[in-house]
Order: C-alpha cells, then sequence, then structure tokens
C-alpha cells in the first residue's frame, strides 16, 4: 500500500474513532478542519480527503461556509448486499458477454483503458472518493459497450447503492482489498476477447472495489 494511501486509511480509521470516543450525535458539527487536524496530528490536506471519502459514504454531511457535521452512524438498505452483489455480477457477466461479441474501434478500447489507468493512479495517490467515481466510470462504460438500453438502464438503477457500497468497503480498511490486479486482467480479457478470463475476473471482484 503506497504511503499516501496508508495514511489516508489510518486518518479515516483515527477520524472514526474520535467521532464514537466523542458521542457525537446526528447533526453535531465537528470541530474546524485545522483543530481537527491538529487533534488528529495529520496534514490538513491528508484530513480533507478522509472527511471527503467519508462525506462520500454518507457519514459526515460538508456544509460549504458553515462546517462538517455528523450525518449517519448507521445504515439500513432495503435490500442485502448479497443481493445488491448478486445483481451487479449477474449485470456485469452478461455485458463482457455482449463486449466481446462485438467488434469494437481500437479508439474505443483505448478509452476504457485510460479510464482504467486514472482508477488506478487515484487508487495509488489515496485520492479515494475520485477513486470510487473512476473505478465506476470503468465498469459503467464496459456496461455502454454493450448498446443495449435495457442492460444500460438497470445498471443505472443500482448505480448509487453499488457507489455507496464502495465507498463504505474503504471504510473497512482493516480488510480493505486491493483489486487492482482484476481489473486490468478483466481489461485484457477483453481485448483478447477471451470470455472465460473475463468471466473469472468479474466473479473475482464482486464483493470489492
Amino acid at each position: 500500500m503506497g504511503n499516501k494511501r496508508g495514511l489516508v486509511n489510518q486518518t479515516i480509521t483515527e477520524l472514526l474513532t474520535f467521532i464514537k470516543a466523542q458521542n457525537y450525535r446526528v447533526g453535531q458539527k465537528l470541530p474546524k478542519e485545522a483543530d481537527l487536524a491538529e487533534l488528529l496530528g495529520v496534514g490538513r490536506s491528508t484530513l480533507r480527503e478522509a472527511v471527503k471519502i467519508l462525506s462520500f459514504s454518507d457519514v459526515l454531511d460538508v456544509r460549504q461556509g458553515s462546517g462538517t457535521y455528523l450525518k449517519n452512524t448507521s445504515f439500513k438498505e432495503d435490500f442485502s448486499t448479497e443481493e445488491l452483489l448478486a445483481a451487479r455480477q449477474m449485470l456485469e457477466l452478461q455485458a463482457v458477454r455482449l463486449v466481446i461479441q462485438k467488434d469494437h474501434k481500437v479508439e474505443t478500447m483505448l478509452h476504457l483503458k485510460e479510464l482504467l489507468f486514472q482508477r488506478n493512479q487515484l487508487l495509488e495517490a489515496g485520492k479515494f472518493s475520485e477513486y470510487v467515481i473512476q473505478d465506476m466510470a470503468f465498469h459503467k462504460k464496459i456496461i455502454d459497450l454493450t448498446s443495449n438500453p435495457f442492460l444500460v438502464k438497470w445498471y443505472h438503477e443500482i448505480e448509487e447503492a453499488i457507489r455507496l457500497y464502495l465507498s463504505g468497503q474503504i471504510l473497512k480498511v482493516a480488510n480493505y482489498q486491493d483489486n487492482t490486479r482484476f481489473h486490468n486482467q478483466l481489461y485484457q480479457a477483453l481485448v483478447d476477447k477471451d470470455v472465460e478470463l473475463a468471466e473469472q475476473m468479474i466473479i473475482a471482484n464482486n464483493g470489492f472495489e
């Protein structure tokens, strides 16, 4: 794990511990950025990134010109994580099969590769909120490449739930999995039109980022 990623992960953990130790209530305002950075013993840029991913995960609410507030301490969805991951896997498995059946232009696949490269760079830099967005953009591009309007519509229906799930996974730093290798192999499988490998990478990736 890169130094920047490790520092941001550590700051997220310490910030969550601080919130719990101080018995913050939902809606309560946190200390100012400078004060909080001093309390945690980290730089303001590192703290800002930690707050950003916590905001992205619906834990904190950052209000411009007002401050940062505790938004949630627990979450309840109308579906289970298992149901969400099963739906994502089903849609993405069908997507890679359809994409491999088509003959896409070199420029199209290079665009997909650029999305993957940006995803990997953001992860390594510890820019987790931007990383989640870019990771989703990579997967969404694969869905779009099917040119199947129903598949695109169904995937759109679960995108927000996926975003929250992935953001939540990053918060579980003790169990964090860097599955960049799966993504790189998935891209290569699409280029090589290797359906079996592409399916294996979708299954291996499901449940992680």
